[in-house]
């Protein structure tokens, strides 16, 4: 039950409505868990004169309709029940306690959450009777106790700008509580407000002496005296950030800039990210350290020669020279003996920033804007690429802005891509517009998210596009068409392909875009190449910038094609122009340049993400050959990563595509890659219900060996081995006819299993897949399964151990997991249980991993089975 006296009296979240029973609830609500005398009840519901006995039993009967059975009788008193965290002011009292034995940072935040608890006056401005008042009157101080350990606190953690704004009302509203006013003068001194500290001072003054015939406390008047006395300097600073949240490795970095030389740190990153307000925030929490003053301008709003005339009047320059380079050396010899912080903001590039770097060992300055500013760095400055927030930090910036709990903003929180500047607007709108929670978060959700992160002057969109409207036509043009794509990152292919420009081109218009901070670095994938993606936001700005029309279609044609192209390449390169799937009849496209490392299905691998979202994309544009093409294309990666989810998601994608638009050719191909999957699963009976009638419908011959292959597999381990025999010589027949040897190599393999003698077929699948790394480990699996069924533990097991080896050692989960269960059975057979149950755990955990619940089921059994028999 949840009740409450920090405000009006509630119980379960609802104002009990004024009268007998709010004053009774209240009373007793004073004294939780205690006895409280019926008298004490009736005079203070009934000042005037007492009512009747069964006048008074009607308001408790009322009471306990409210309360319930928490309301007693005890003798000749009345009892409340209250429960730990029941009572607002109970819960209130607990977090402000543990705040006084914590730190300021940690401190905070349980004054934060305590103080949050407070909806006006305690119970609800009842002051009758007096144990109402006298508790009214503790809790009231309390709070006000609670305000002063939260100003200290964020004062401590150099926020002055959200102190003084905090203690501002509550300071107007006790004029006479000195110890709240000097925290609010010391607040507005540090956030760079020293005139109006002083003023405030003297309307102190003049009221006390008007009002109570008294002069200031000692330890205002002290304040006083030092603002007064202090050194005039520059004070241009803006307000410190309301509510700055996290970045708390970035101000440990901008902490190095006290004790270095040079002392110049750039803060880089894309619009909205919190540049500006890491710098200003630092700079409040550290103006301590530079005494001489502290400068601000704002680059993107005036030139540096406006900044530097600025800068010197603000220094107290007595003549200012015209000529900007006088300027500039007057600007290093005054602050060459000054200790001066100098904040540059949204700045361009390293030239604009150059002639307004101080120069005296004790002064520092921070650089902001989207550039890289990549000879400040090379000159020494420290760099400092600010990311979005964390999670956490983003739920938590929300909640602090809107007064909500972060657990409620993570949805929110999301939406706005993590984005400072997002989750700003965010809060302020649920904290200015109708509707709440949920209606925003609805709101955010749809295909409008930009034009609804807007309010006031804060715009994400207009602080996104700054960088868009300067970019020049070849990076726009890059910039628009990467937005129509679904892939989650690019490289310089993926540029080539949606211009139809060399690689090396792609390339280099990707890394202007990461420049101008429209891209994200994200790092070198296992192929080699430099990946680049989008900030969410950013990437629905592209889209918004790209339109639609042939040239867009074009270009997202292009790209797929361009990945089929490659995709092909790699895994057709790594069996060396076997193992053939069917193709669509989409033409080839691939820039100019070179492209696919040595090692192709490192190509693949990396590009994983790229391809299945590639199969979507081509679906949802009815572009229904490219999307089974390039569902195929991923087969053989999918194969030894052992990402069946993977490729059963992407075949489906591409099947429903199909059938949507009557692509009959594209059905046969994706119900086929639909039974080899299952295959991989052992769902056997669904491998014959996909394949049993699709195969006459199969017109590449290796592609149907396959399939039938596939099909005899399935009915071989149902049981009907007849059937399956016939098929699986069928099938080689097939692939020897279609030419491919790698087909022809595994399906003899599995054949051989059925022969009263193996080795001559064995030897002949060896022979084929001779250079082929993957397929002969394949026929080696078939070989050391031949091995174990002539009657050889000890050679099985030898020739296992070394399967395992080398299949972890090419990467192929799939076969590892084979041949760890293979391997299994020779130790079984060895009497060697241990190191079974240790091969098949492995085996069973791979099988999970690679969602193959029925091969994860039969390994549990085996495993269940053989510790039944350790344990005996």
């Amino acid at each position: 039950m949840d009740l409450g006296v920090l405000g009006a009296v509630t119980v379960r979240g609802l104002p009990v409505p004024a009268g007998k029973q709010a004053v009774m609830l209240a009373l007793l609500l004073c004294h939780p868990n205690q006895p409280v005398p019926g008298e004490a009840l009736v005079q203070a519901a009934w000042p005037a004169a007492p009512p009747s006995p069964s006048t008074f039993r009607w308001h408790l009967h009322q009471l306990r309709g409210l309360v319930g059975d928490r309301l007693t009788r005890q003798g000749d008193g009345h009892l409340l029940t209250v429960r730990d965290g029941e009572l607002d002011a109970a819960r209130f009292e607990t977090l402000t306690r543990a705040a006084r034995t914590e730190p300021p940072a940690r401190a905070l935040p349980l004054l934060e959450r305590g103080l949050a608890l407070w909806r006006g006056e305690p119970f609800g401005g009842l002051r009758d009777p007096l144990a109402i008042q006298s508790e009214a009157a503790r809790l009231e101080e309390a709070r006000l106790l609670a305000v002063e350990a939260q100003a200290r606190a964020l004062l401590a953690l150099g926020r002055a700008a959200e102190c003084a704004l905090a203690l501002a009302a509550v300071a107007e509203a006790h004029p006479f509580r000195e110890s709240l006013t000097e925290l609010w003068l010391r607040a507005l001194a540090a956030s760079g407000r020293r005139n109006e500290a002083l003023r405030r001072f003297e309307q102190t003054r003049r009221r006390l002496r008007h009002e109570l015939g008294a002069e200031p406390s000692e330890p205002l008047r002290r304040l006083h005296e030092d603002l007064l006395h202090r050194d005039p300097a520059p004070e241009l600073l803006p307000p410190d950030v309301h509510a700055f949240t996290g970045r708390t490795a970035e101000l440990t970095v901008l902490d190095r800039l006290l004790d270095r030389t040079p002392s110049v740190a750039v803060i880089s990153g894309v619009g909205g990210v919190g540049k500006s307000g890491l710098a200003l925030h630092w700079a409040h929490c550290r103006r301590d350290r530079f005494p001489d003053g502290q400068l601000y301008a704002n680059l993107g709003e005036h030139t540096p020669a406006e900044v530097l005339n600025r800068f010197l009047a603000a220094l107290g320059a007595a003549a200012i020279p015209v000529e900007q380079d006088a300027q500039a050396a007057l600007y290093r010899r005054i602050t060459a003996q000054r200790r001066t912080l100098v904040i540059l903001d949204n700045a361009t590039g390293s030239a604009q920033v150059q002639p307004l770097l101080p120069a005296g060992p004790g002064c520092a300055a921070v650089v902001t804007g989207r550039s890289r500013f990549e000879s400040l760095v090379a000159e020494g400055a420290l760099p400092i690429p600010l990311d979005v927030l964390s999670r956490t930090d983003a739920a938590l910036l929300i909640g602090r802005i809107a007064g909500i709990e972060p657990a409620q903003a993570e949805p929110l929180a999301e939406l706005c891509a993590l984005l400072p500047l997002a989750l700003r607007v965010a809060g302020a709108r649920l904290l200015t517009r109708p509707g709440g929670l949920e209606a925003l978060t609805a709101r955010l959700a749809g295909e409008l998210r930009l034009d609804e992160l807007r309010v006031g002057e804060l715009d994400v969109r207009a602080s996104l596009e700054a960088g868009y409207h300067d970019l020049p036509g070849a990076e726009r043009l890059l910039f628009e068409r990467l937005g129509l794509l679904q892939a989650p990152s690019f490289t310089a292919w993926t540029a080539a392909a949606v211009l139809d420009v060399p690689l090396t081109r792609g390339g280099d218009l990707l890394e202007r875009l990461a420049e101008r901070q429209l891209l994200q670095p994200d790092g070198i994938d296992c192929a080699g190449q430099e990946r680049y993606r989008f900030h969410d936001l950013i990437r629905l700005l592209a889209r918004e910038r790209a339109g639609t029309g042939p040239d867009q279609h074009a270009a997202v044609e292009r790209f797929l094609r361009c990945l089929l192209t490659l995709a092909k390449k790699a895994y057709l390169r790594e069996y060396r122009d076997a193992f053939r799937l069917m193709e669509c009849d989409s033409p080839p496209w691939e820039p100019a340049g070179h492209v696919l490392p040595e090692d192709p299905m490192t190509w693949l691998a990396a590009e994983r993400t790229t391809l299945l979202a590639a199969v979507r994309q081509a679906a949802d544009l009815g572009h229904t050959g490219l999307s089974w093409g390039l569902a195929l294309a991923g087969v053989r990666l999918f194969e030894i990563q052992g990402n069946l989810l993977d490729w059963q998601q992407s075949t489906e994608v591409a099947l429903q595509a199909c059938r949507d638009h009557g692509d009959e050719r594209g059905v046969a191909a994706m119900t086929v890659s639909l039974g080899s999957v299952a295959v991989f699963q052992k769902h056997y009976t669904r491998v014959v219900d996909l394949l049993a009638g699709v195969l006459p419908e199969l017109d590449n011959k290796a592609f149907r060996a396959m399939a039938t292959g596939n099909l005899a597999y399935a009915e071989l381990a149902l049981g009907r081995t007849e059937d399956g025999v016939a098929r699986l010589t069928e099938a080689v027949s097939i692939a020897e006819g279609a030419g491919d040897p790698v087909v022809e190599a595994v399906l003899l393999a599995r054949l051989s299993l059925f022969q009263d003698d193996p080795r001559p077929a064995l030897d002949r699948a060896a022979a084929l897949a001779a250079g082929r790394r993957r397929v002969s480990l394949m026929v080696l699996l078939c070989d050391l399964r031949a091995t174990l069924q002539g009657g050889h533990p000890a050679q099985a097991e030898a020739l296992a151990q070394r399967l395992v080896g080398e299949v972890r050692c090419y990467g192929d989960r799939i076969l590892e997991r084979e041949a760890l269960a293979m391997r299994a059975e020779c130790l079984n057979a060895l009497g060697r249980f241990e190191e079974e149950a240790e091969c098949l755990r492995l085996a069973h955990d791979l099988a999970l991993a690679q969602h193959a619940q029925p091969a994860a089921d039969r390994l549990a059994v085996r495993l269940e089975a053989l510790s039944g028999r350790i344990r005996r």
